[in-house]
């Protein structure tokens, strides 16, 4: 009786020590140091629209204000996490060390970014703990560590965990609410039904879309309704659990629930009504197929194909709860009319799990000729095969995107040559390809105050729209508007010009070469290789550095100086007319 317990804490060890679980670990390990290398990149200034203006300044907003985020067009786990982070982090508790939250978002905001970045490469490595876990119950420890390799190092999860976004905080809950959904369809267990619910809800509360899991729910209780009736009463359960589950991540859906309706609805309604310029040409289901191919990996998408046919030839309702969500996703999104890759990742855990069942069937079919050379380990050899294949494309696209986010954004790099040329509060018109902070005035180990500029915006300046249909402004005439106001420095960059070439938006087109007859071009800034074709502008890979061709980050950057113009400083005074085109303002 004695010798029990120290036999059975021996047994935990041994199990804590198996193969299977420090090889996860190793890939854990391996996915968060790959997706952390560089993750200060471009700060103080935030260059993501979306990482921006959602998730860590509506967090910030909640030290010693109210938990109300006024926010809903995402929901708001991602937001009341951060927050979290950022009090363990103003307590001390945090590595990055205590400092009043507001005061150093004001002052220098790295730190807090780095935590909202932070967060979001360890929720999505405990995404990948969770494919593990699912993929293990469902075709065992093969499949379910080239599940977590495949999800590990797929590029976009990667890099979508190096952004303070919400999107990768999907993948934990979408798995335990799919895999609880399979074990409903086959034990019809209450608990399997309200757990995947509650998992469910919990999805929700980090992306909208990813509501689409219920449907998995719905399928397992379809599927087996008509050997068990009361199927339908207990996916019912799980639906009432999901809602609850929500409302724990965003109870002001509940308690703000006009302002919450309103802005949900115009979030849907400019998704799936208003095009984006710059997308002009693009359909929605190859768009998805090709960010399919680069975000998650052509080889890996052939072995998401290959799982699904072995788990339709292992059991047809299996697959059809287990594929529900990544092909009703994939067809709603596809419907859209703008489309952007990382709408898709609440569906990657699930391609991953049918990638590492795939991978795992194939490793077996080319075992069988190496069984009498290789003996037992002929299997092995195979699937570190069949992975090092499937591995290659995402993990060189890792590693050569973080080395680019090492360097100097070509926006800093403009920002520091026109500081140095021009003398504080200077008139510039500067593409909205960058935040209100790139254009205060920094002096180093001063603090100085947010309304002492750098540079004055006097055009679009409060425009929220103007990173959307900014194209659709200009016009050649905008240009005398710029000379009568003395805004003689025009910053000009691909990520906006870009849209109106691949458009072919005529006025936009008109302004940009009036612009170059009548002006100097006193800097040009690539960020690409020596010798490298530009990269024609895209919604992603302009954005995700993803082409081989990008040695920085950031936009090809070109700086005009106007002739026959007056530099004018200082804000614009009564009676003075700001450069703003009919169609802005």
């Amino acid at each position: 009786m004695s010798d029990r317990r120290p036999r059975a804490i021996l047994d935990r060890g041994r199990a804590a020590l198996s193969p299977s679980l420090l090889i996860l670990g190793v890939v854990l390990l391996a996915g968060l140091a790959v997706r952390l290398a560089n993750n200060d990149y471009g700060l103080p200034y935030v260059y993501s629209a979306d990482e921006g203006s959602h998730f860590t300044n509506r967090a910030v907003e909640m030290f010693g204000g109210d938990p109300n985020p006024g926010y809903f067009q995402n929901p708001s786990a991602f937001t009341y996490l951060t927050y979290l982070a950022l009090w363990l982090r103003d307590t001390g508790l945090w590595p990055v060390g205590p400092r009043a939250v507001p005061d150093q978002f004001a002052i220098d905001p790295t730190p807090i970014w780095v935590t909202g970045r932070t967060l979001a490469a360890v929720l999505c490595m405990a995404g990948v703990a969770g494919v593990f876990v699912a993929t293990r119950r469902l075709w065992g420890t093969r499949a379910a560590l080239a599940a977590a390799a495949v999800l590990s190092f797929a590029f976009l999860p990667v890099a979508y965990s190096r952004v303070a976004v919400t999107d990768v905080g999907t993948f934990l809950p979408v798995t335990l609410s799919v895999m609880w959904a399979l074990a409903a369809h086959e034990s019809g267990r209450s608990r399997d039904f309200l757990l995947s619910g509650a998992a469910a809800g919990i999805a929700v509360g980090f992306k909208y879309t990813a509501g689409l899991v219920l449907l998995p729910i719905v399928l397992a209780a379809a599927l087996r309704a008509r050997r068990d009736p009361k199927a339908l009463a207990r996916a019912a359960g799980a639906l009432g659990c999901a809602a609850l589950a929500l409302l724990a991540t965003t109870p002001y859906l509940l308690f703000d629930l006009e302002t919450a309706r309103r802005q949900i609805l115009a979030q849907a309604a400019t998704a799936g009504s208003f095009g984006k310029v710059g997308q002009g040409g693009d359909v929605g289901v190859l768009y998805y197929l090709g960010s399919l191919g680069w975000g998650l990996g052509w080889v890996a998408l052939g072995l998401t194909i290959l799982g699904t046919v072995a788990m339709t030839r292992q059991s047809v309702g299996r697959a059809v709860v287990l594929v529900a969500l990544p092909v009703a996703l994939f067809a709603y999104l596809s419907l859209q009319s703008r489309y952007f890759g990382r709408w898709l990742l609440p569906a990657y855990p699930v391609l991953a799990v049918l990638a590492g069942v795939g991978a795992a069937w194939a490793a077996e079919l080319l075992a069988r000729p190496l069984a009498r050379p290789l003996g037992g380990g002929a299997a092995l050899a195979a699937l570190g095969g069949v992975l090092v294949v499937t591995l290659a494309q995402p993990l060189a696209a890792d590693l050569r995107s973080a080395s680019v986010l090492g360097r100097t954004d070509t926006r800093e790099v403009a920002r520091e040559f026109l500081a140095e040329r021009l003398r504080p509060s200077a008139r510039v018109v500067i593409e909205p390809a960058v935040p209100s902070r790139y254009y205060r005035l920094v002096r180093r180990g001063r603090t100085i105050s947010r309304n002492r500029k750098q540079f004055v915006r006097g055009f679009i300046k409060e425009n929220r729209q103007s990173r959307l249909d900014y194209a659709r402004t200009l016009r050649p005439e905008t240009i005398d508007r710029y000379r009568r106001s003395g805004f003689c420095t025009v910053v000009t960059m691909s990520l906006l010009r870009g849209r109106a070439e691949r458009d072919g938006e005529r006025r936009a087109l008109a302004y940009y070469r009036r612009l170059e007859r009548e002006s100097d071009l006193v800097m040009a800034l690539d960020p690409y290789r020596p010798g490298a074709e530009p990269v024609d502008f895209h919604f992603d890979l302009s954005y995700n550095y993803y082409p081989r061709a990008f040695e920085r980050p950031g936009p090809a950057i070109r700086v005009y100086r106007l002739s026959r113009c007056a530099q004018g400083f200082g804000q614009l005074r009564a009676g003075e007319s700001a450069p703003v085109s009919e169609a802005a303002s």
